[in-house]
């Protein structure tokens, strides 16, 4: 599935980690807010530095927060109205749309760009001046599984640049990070598909060079992580729509103004990972462009989405914008 791989940033490491809200009882002046997640992420650390700053509860809103295991549990969750809001890929809501599920828009986008890199083992030539496709033609390349979002990318980039996936290179679908990392040490892979912290990892150990291909640049603005709510609620409950928007704005205004404080919510949230590799994590996220600073949620970037999602597979019709994205709020 597609969620399977999305969101591999922090989840194995950090486990579900979440705040602890999720046992606590709502105010009575309050409205309690059940949100699902498919992974606690870094892709979502500017919905987190709300709930810790009190930005949600300033708005009136008590936010439980439920960590699934994949993007479509989270939107079954909302689907069943077992939860309010899923934070995620709002390719689910194109995917509830074609199996005429419950209609659900996101609201406002918390990461937009694709959180994956290509490294290339160590001792494998990259040439700077050379083009992506010739970087990668001939090479066996680990990946995750097929409808994963490493492989659906990987796909589209081949498809955009010529090549041909069955014969100018070899996928190796591998589903762990551990078995990407055995692959390509024992040089089974010449080049791996990672995001953070294996990548820091994989440099400090010697199994592979720093990324010599950045997905958020090869793809641009991508949508990555939304705030999702069911279509009825926010024809019904508007007010509920602007205060989770202007929440998740100001927390999105701290993550790019106040940088320390931001790594310092990060440390709360993910107490079990290293310091290196959360740093490793938060540097790449910024340097990328990994959040979304105003909240936008352009055109381009579901255009972007649905290509790829389409070259997967993973959808075999046109679900437009307005049917996914409700910008209104913003």
């Amino acid at each position: 599935m597609f969620e399977l791989n999305r969101r591999q940033v922090l989840g194995g490491a950090a486990g579900i980690a979440v705040t602890g809200l999720t046992s606590r009882r709502a105010r009575a002046d309050m409205r309690s807010l059940i949100v699902t997640e498919p992974g606690h992420s870094a892709d979502s650390l500017p919905f987190y530095v709300g709930i810790r700053k009190g930005f949600y509860k300033e708005a009136g809103l008590d936010v439980q927060l439920v960590t699934s295991e994949g993007g479509g549990k989270a939107m079954a969750a909302v689907q069943s109205g077992n939860a309010d809001a899923y934070i995620g890929g709002p390719e689910h809501i194109a995917f509830a749309n074609v199996k005429g599920g419950k209609p659900v828009r996101a609201v406002i986008g918390l990461s937009n760009r694709a959180n994956s890199f290509l490294v290339a083992r160590t001792g494998v030539a990259i040439d700077p001046a050379k083009s992506f496709a010739e970087n990668i033609k001939g090479k066996k390349i680990a990946v995750g599984t097929r409808g994963g979002t490493g492989y659906s990318i990987l796909l589209y980039l081949l498809k955009r640049d010529g090549l041909d996936p069955r014969s100018d290179v070899v996928l190796l679908e591998i589903a762990t990070n551990a078995g990407t990392v055995a692959a390509v040490k024992n040089g089974e892979a010449d080049l791996a598909m990672v995001s953070e912290p294996a990548i820091a990892q994989g440099v400090k150990t010697g199994i592979w060079q720093e990324p010599f291909a950045s997905m958020p640049k090869e793809l641009g603005p991508f949508a990555w992580t939304t705030v999702n709510l069911p279509k009825a609620l926010i024809e019904s409950d508007p007010d509920l729509v602007r205060a989770i928007v202007a929440a998740s704005k100001k927390s999105l205004d701290l993550v790019f103004n106040d940088e320390a404080e931001m790594r310092a919510i990060a440390a709360e949230e993910f107490p079990t990972l290293p310091k290196d590799d959360l740093d490793a994590i938060l540097t790449r996220a910024r340097a990328n462009d990994m959040w979304e600073q105003d909240g936008a949620m352009p055109e381009e970037a579901w255009a972007k989405t649905l290509s790829i999602i389409t070259i997967s597979g993973m959808i075999a019709q046109d679900v437009a914008y307005a049917d996914v994205f409700d910008p209104t709020f913003l």
